[in-house]
Order: C-alpha cells, then sequence, then structure tokens
C-alpha cells in the first residue's frame, strides 16, 4: 500500500492553473525601522541629487499627515519595508507599490503568480499585491491597505513639505529602477488575459473581490477624473496628469458626516484641479481639500493601485476594463456616447 502512494504521488499531475512559486528570501534583505526625518529637511540634504521627477510611494492619512519614500534610495534595493509607519512594498517586475499595516515582522520571500510575497514572522505567506494570506497559520486573512499614492517628488515636497520621510544617510545610496524581468519572477506568471497587453500598466481598483481596471494610456498629460461604480459602490478615479497619478475615492468626506462631494475638473489651478459643486473648495490628488470652505477635509480613500495587467488579472480574473468614460469639467461640455 505504501509503495503504491508514493508512485501516485510521484506521478501526480500538478492543475494547469495552479499558482507557480518561486521563494528566494536571501535575494533581498528587508529594511526595517529606519531612522526618520521630514521631507523638507532631506531635500536639503540630497539637493542635486533628489530629483523633482523621483518616483516616490507616499502615504497620505495618520501620524504627520503622511509622507514619502523615494524609490531609489529605499524600495529599489529593499522591496520590503517592515515599520511603524507602514510595510512598505515595491514589486519592480509587476511594477506596484503599496502600503499595508504598520509592523516590524515582514519579511520579503518570493513571487507567485508574478506577484510578489512577503513573510511574517509567524510563517504566515502573504500577496503583496492583494494583502491575501494564501499560506500558514493565518491563511485566508486579508491586509486592510494604508492609503498611499505614487507621485514626484518634487510636487509632493512642494505640496507637503512638513510630512515624514526616512533619513537618506551614507547607508542608503540611490539605485537606478531595474529594466530587466527577474527570471526569478517570470517563472511564476500565468498565462497572460489577452485583454490587454500582459505588461500594459494600469490602475486597478477591487472592492470585495470585485475589480476594475482602467489603462494608463487612456488618461491624458492633463488632470482627469472618471466616475464609475463597482460592488454597488460610487467610485471617483482622480489622474493627475503630471505626475501621472492615480487615485480612487468614494465622493464623501471621511468621517463621521460623510458629506457628498460632487468633483468636477477645473485646471486653472494645475495642483488642485478639482472643485466640489456643493461649495467651490478645491481638492488635490491625496483627495484633501486645500481651499476653500471645506479646507481640511478628507475624500474616503479607496485601496486602488497602479500595476501591470498580467499581475491586476492573475489576481483578479474576472475584472472589468474602463478604456475611457466620460471627462466632465468645468466650462466644459459632457461628450456624447
Amino acid at each position: 500500500m505504501l509503495a503504491t502512494t508514493l508512485l501516485l504521488a510521484a506521478f501526480a499531475v500538478v492543475p494547469p492553473d495552479a499558482p507557480k512559486t518561486v521563494f528566494r528570501p536571501e535575494m533581498f534583505e528587508t529594511l526595517v525601522n529606519p531612522a526618520c526625518s521630514h521631507c523638507v529637511d532631506e531635500s536639503r540634504r540630497k539637493a542635486g541629487e533628489l530629483k523633482d521627477d523621483d518616483r516616490v510611494l507616499c502615504w497620505i492619512r495618520g501620524k504627520y499627515d503622511g509622507g514619502a519614500i523615494p524609490f531609489r534610495w529605499f524600495l529599489v534595493p529593499y522591496r520590503v519595508i517592515s515599520d511603524s509607519y507602514g510595510v512598505f512594498v515595491y514589486d519592480a517586475d509587476a511594477d506596484f507599490v503599496r502600503g499595508w499595516p504598520a509592523s516590524y515582522d515582514y519579511r520579503f520571500h518570493g513571487w507567485r503568480n508574478g506577484v510578489m510575497v512577503m513573510k511574517h514572522k509567524d510563517g504566515t505567506l502573504f500577496d503583496c499585491l492583494t494583502g491575501i494570506a494564501f499560506d500558514g497559520p493565518r491563511k485566508g486573512e486579508r491586509l486592510e491597505p494604508l492609503p498611499t499614492v505614487e507621485t514626484d517628488w518634487g510636487p509632493w515636497l512642494q505640496a507637503h513639505p512638513d510630512t515624514v520621510a526616512y533619513a537618506m544617510i551614507s547607508k542608503f545610496q540611490p539605485q537606478p529602477a531595474p529594466k530587466a524581468l527577474l527570471a526569478e519572477s517570470g517563472k511564476t506568471r500565468p498565462t497572460p488575459d489577452p485583454r490587454l497587453g500582459a505588461e500594459e500598466r494600469v490602475f486597478g481598483l477591487a472592492i470585495n473581490d470585485k475589480g476594475q481596471a482602467w489603462p494608463l494610456k487612456s488618461f491624458g498629460d492633463r488632470a482627469e477624473m472618471r466616475e464609475s461604480q463597482l460592488d454597488g459602490r460610487k467610485v471617483v478615479v482622480l489622474w493627475d496628469g503630471r505626475t501621472r497619478t492615480a487615485a480612487a475615492y468614494a465622493p464623501e468626506t471621511d468621517d463621521k458626516d460623510a458629506l457628498a462631494v460632487t468633483l468636477s475638473v477645473d485646471r486653472a489651478d494645475p495642483a488642485t484641479p478639482w472643485v466640489d459643486k456643493e461649495t467651490g473648495s478645491r481638492w488635490s490628488i491625496v483627495g484633501r481639500a486645500v481651499s476653500g470652505p471645506r479646507k481640511g477635509r478628507t475624500l474616503r480613500w479607496l485601496p486602488g493601485v497602479m500595476v501591470k495587467w498580467y499581475a491586476w488579472a492573475a489576481e483578479y480574473p474576472k475584472t472589468s476594463i474602463e478604456a475611457s468614460a466620460g471627462r466632465v469639467s468645468v466650462g466644459e461640455a459632457r461628450p456624447t456616447r
């Protein structure tokens, strides 16, 4: 009986749609609890090196009103940062950055389905894109993403000079963004969804496992806004063409009053090109009113992320695609369909 069991196991067929994994925890050291500073101070420390168009992962809520992490100094070399502000991840192959709840206990671990994996100290493995635990003692648990955006250093610094940064001391030297696909990541990629090019970047949003994707090439080089619905909820996608930054919000304030916010586009001020119908207050890409009667209020952030299509489709195979939409601007008519 034992011999028969071993023989059957040896010839067991792995289902063709089973997730592929490559675990190489030694490939990237995880950065844990780095020293903190402020954006305005680091801009002086790294004057001439930190460029206005350096990509940064920014957390946009919480303590100190958020902060910015330059890719080249921290995310490119480390890929996972475990810190008291959050657990921040950078998957260079799937081309996304995300923030997860603060902890010192996560480490880079490898790839699954072409998406980066991190491991908690208790042995649980988490998908870095969805936050879902797919193996280990907490299997089935889902982490709640932190409100973040991916943008450029210059505009962030100008609008948020007092937010938090990591100290770019001599230990941290800038590295260029990788240009080649890591073989370890590529080996785990599933068969691509043919609806879009595998390497095409999209803005993906998932609510209760229902997904929607907007191809980034469908946006222009100026501020835009898209309105949609997902899982019965109203969604507003804001696009800053200056920095190629997308962010999604519910059209309401993020407080107990939950006031309705009806936005339109007025490009007179490129930094705050969204104006609400109710009060005329101006809003920025981080979903905050910066002038007008609602100054200081924030929109309810929704967990959108800019990512390559192959990765988004692998995690959300039933995702819909919204290639274009009506664009409403102050002084501009709504296009007919």
